[in-house]
């Protein structure tokens, strides 16, 4: 009785610890599935957003990427700055630098840094010979996501800080 006993006491912590191990490995994917998700809306969609600010261009895919509601706020969206010029040549440098997401959250925060260090362009007027596109405004960014319909998207971007 007493070996049956330790038998089973063996088996109970084997499987004990058989299922902490497999919970760890499907909470661990499932937070893997949600950062790369994350990422990739972040990325694509400011890339994207930038793309439409600068370019003029009203794009039908933001709606992937973006809430409405930010999409119909958003500043740079809605007066820009940049419609006045043609821009020929930009570069958009961006890097995550804090990321994280629990698989049972519905808003997230993404610290991002999103740069345009050189933007190439002229007047649409050529009045305004001397006359040359504004800055972006480079710097530290907290990205609010929100899941909705089973999708992260886009729903606000609150400057930070400058980059240095």
């Amino acid at each position: 009785m007493n070996t049956l006993l330790r038998f089973v006491q063996y088996l109970a912590k084997r499987v004990i610890i058989l299922a902490i191990i497999i919970s760890l490995a499907v909470l661990a994917a499932f937070i893997a599935y949600d950062c790369a998700n994350i990422y990739i809306v972040i990325t694509e969609g400011m890339t994207l957003r930038a793309t439409a600010i600068l370019e003029g261009q009203e794009n039908i895919v933001l709606n992937k990427f973006f809430t409405q509601s930010y999409l119909n706020a958003d500043p740079l969206m809605n007066n820009n700055v940049y419609e006045d010029f043609i821009i020929q040549d930009y570069n958009i440098k961006m890097r995550v630098k804090w990321l994280w997401a629990w698989p049972w959250e519905d808003k997230v925060k993404v610290v991002i840094e999103e740069s345009i260090p050189k933007i190439v362009g002229k007047p649409k007027d050529d009045e305004q010979a001397a006359k040359t596109p504004p800055a972006w405004q480079n710097g530290e960014k907290i990205v609010l996501l929100e899941k909705i319909d089973s999708y992260w998207k886009i729903a606000g971007v609150i400057f930070k800080s400058y980059l240095d």
